[in-house]
């Protein structure tokens, strides 16, 4: 019997703040740029870059987020049996916070003791552990800090059901979860629908991200002899595994260095992937076929792979985990073209698994046997493909119970549009989106009236939207109701910024401008200078930003992070040292100030804000982005600056050490 309840979970949790004032515009979403002279075989057929998304217009950046700790009470839902119990917190997207395997009474996950937000996600802000459902393109989802609707259902045998949906604005998509546990299952099932509703292809992506907590002696074991990776030139390779450079990859501790690795698994294969510890115990995870891909990314054995698992957690925990994946492409330096009015079904399962120790650590094919046997002992692939069949009808039927709503105007608005022009719907009509929120008032506006309405240049702009049909409908405004209303040429400027049209994006703002100058378009202009290479201007329009809204944090950090990047550090010591509390406060200006003093030759001052009075009382940012080196490199400069050779500096301190890499980067001043 399957038990479906609602429980309260009190968990340790830094503050999620609000959300930013600023349209997402200024920084890529890329950590590097996957090179198309790729090093594979003719067959291997990648659709590297396809469907890269460099913005994560037009959801607003989580980055207002703090570190300090405190008891909050959040909402879960527990589907249990007697063999598993899974739990889920609908606030972060729909994660399984824990898998319980109860026969042993352990967990099978790398279960986070807190909440605590930092900058790996598309809006800035991500929580490492448990499972996350990354769908529609590259990078952890723009939901991972969000609520999203969440109800109950049923099997037809009477057997509950969680759903989780949503309607997914850069992809326009619809992405629904269904997880239950069968009679008598000791594996969690979770049935995924993806709807493209449109009438062109659209790139699709999707990605299960399972944290593992990353012990000695643990091994992962799937169904491939290669893998693919990235070599220093950031070209996709193809390797042999297990062993690769002296190392077997396979044991995720073993790597020296953060990387991923993607399986590649030929496609005749059953495909899964299992974690198993030294006595042969672990979890697993298989599918029905529609997911080719699976993964493995590790942190690294360094002091900055260290530093960056434990970042992620509570201060006196290691955190240290890896990662277990399974996607739709087979790596993720691709999405894969999904046809229009097409809807993509498939059936994950999740669970324990207990092998002879002494194959899953012997010969390669020997593990990958005695894995494959344990798993089809459980289920079989055709019991996989059945159950997905067989679920379809209820996968198709509106839930019985909306428990959570995210308030999804922006579904409810689709659909809206969608009727007002007599194109087809979403092609979900059993998902209850509710109705549109003051968010989409401006675009219900225009939708109805052809104007975005007025609009106040000291408040913050409530929404943007980077559709096609909203941005020919904002064309249309500006050469009709809205020619001199300023706010309807920066929604359409920001709109194309986040589409690299800046030639378009540039006379559209600066119209905008003409009409109304005031933070948000002189903003919007300092980002299409940014991108254009005009930095000195860059600097300037920021700086008129801030002025105009000085107390924004949000563009408090822009105008800092521009002195920073643009070299004007006399401009940024003066505009902190004359800042509001909060702005002083915030500890990434604080940052920004520190390099800034040691740049103006203040140099004992920003040692004591990087390293304390103390030097070991160091400074914690808690958005510093991963792959972001500024603390860092601000540590080597210091020690630069104070006369020392470069070859005498040794290496930074553990606390201010985020290069997930053995060897020292490089560094600039």
């Amino acid at each position: 019997m399957s038990i479906f309840k609602l429980e309260k979970l009190n968990i340790l949790s830094a503050n999620l703040g609000n959300e930013s004032s600023l349209p997402p515009i200024a920084v890529k979403l890329s950590l590097g740029d996957i090179s198309n002279d790729s090093i594979l075989d003719e067959n291997d057929g990648l659709f590297i870059n396809y469907g890269a998304v460099e913005s994560a217009y037009p959801y607003r950046y989580q980055d207002l987020y703090d570190r300090k700790l405190e008891l909050i009470k959040y909402d879960s839902v527990v589907l249990e049996n007697d063999y598993i119990k899974a739990t889920f917190i609908p606030q972060f997207g729909g994660k399984l916070w824990s898998l319980i395997d109860k026969t042993s009474n352990k967990e099978l996950l790398f279960k986070n003791s807190v909440v605590r937000p930092c900058n790996l996600g598309v809006r800035n802000a991500w929580l490492s552990g448990g499972i996350e459902w990354n769908a529609c393109f590259k990078g952890h989802n723009p939901f991972t800090c969000s609520l999203i609707n969440t109800a109950k259902t049923y099997l037809k045998d009477g057997t509950p059901v969680l759903r989780f949906y949503y309607f997914e604005r850069i992809r326009v998509a619809i992405v629904q979860m269904d997880f239950f546990l069968p009679k008598n299952s000791k594996m969690l099932h979770v049935r995924t629908r993806i709807t493209n509703p449109n009438d062109e292809v659209i790139p699709m992506y999707w990605w299960s991200n399972v944290g593992v907590v990353q012990k000695d002696g643990d091994r992962v074991v799937v169904p491939a002899n290669k893998s693919y990776t990235v070599n220093l030139d950031n070209q996709p390779i193809k390797i042999s595994v297990p062993v690769y450079n002296n190392i077997d990859v396979t044991y995720p501790s073993a790597n020296l260095t953060s990387n991923d690795f993607f399986w590649t698994i030929d496609e005749n294969k059953r495909h899964y992937i299992a974690q198993l510890d030294k006595d042969g115990y672990g979890l697993f995870q298989t599918s029905t076929s529609r997911l080719q891909g699976r993964k493995t990314f590790v942190w690294g054995n360094s002091q900055g792979g260290a530093k960056w698992m434990n970042f992620l957690t509570a201060d006196n925990e290691s955190g240290a985990y890896d990662e277990i994946q399974c996607g739709l492409a087979r790596t993720q330096y691709e999405c894969i073209p999904m046809p229009p009015k097409t809807v993509w079904e498939w059936i994950e399962v999740y669970g324990a698994l207990n092998t002879d120790k002494n194959l899953v650590h012997g010969a390669w094919n020997d593990a990958q046997k005695e894995v494959e046997g344990a798993i089809d002992e459980l289920i079989t692939q055709k019991q996989l493909d059945d159950l997905l069949e067989d679920t379809r009808e209820m996968a198709k039927s509106p839930a019985k119970e909306i428990l959570f709503s995210m308030n999804d105007g922006w579904g409810s608005l689709e659909l809206l549009r969608r009727k007002q022009e007599g194109k087809s719907l979403l092609m979900n009509d059993h998902l209850d989106f509710g109705e549109v929120q003051p968010e989409q008032s401006t675009w219900i506006n225009l939708l109805k009236e052809g104007t975005v309405g007025n609009h106040s240049k000291d408040e913050v702009p409530d929404s943007y939207n980077g559709q096609k049909e909203w941005i020919k409908m904002l064309e249309q405004a500006i050469n009709n109701k809205d020619k001199q209303n300023w706010y309807a040429y920066y929604l359409l400027g920001t709109a194309l910024i986040s589409k690299d049209e800046f030639i378009r994006a540039e006379k559209f703002i600066k119209k905008s401008i003409a009409l109304c100058s005031c933070a948000w378009n002189n903003y919007a202009l300092a980002i299409i200078y940014k991108k254009t290479g005009r930095n000195k201007l860059e600097f300037k329009k920021m700086m008129l930003a801030y002025q105009m809204r000085s107390n924004d944090l949000s563009l408090a950090k822009e105008v800092l992070r521009t002195a920073y990047e643009n070299g004007e550090s006399k401009s940024a010591v003066e505009i902190y040292e004359n800042a509001c509390a909060e702005v002083k406060d915030n500890k990434r200006c604080l940052l920004y100030y520190a390099y800034a003093l040691a740049r103006t030759g203040r140099v004992k001052e920003a040692e004591e804000i990087l390293c304390g009075k103390d030097g070991k009382t160091y400074l914690v940012v808690p958005d510093i982005r991963e792959c972001e080196l500024t603390e860092t490199q601000l540590w080597f400069y210091l020690q630069e600056l104070k006369g020392l050779k470069a070859s005498d500096i040794g290496e930074p301190p553990k606390d201010l050490d985020f290069r997930m890499f053995t060897k020292r980067e490089g560094w600039l001043e």
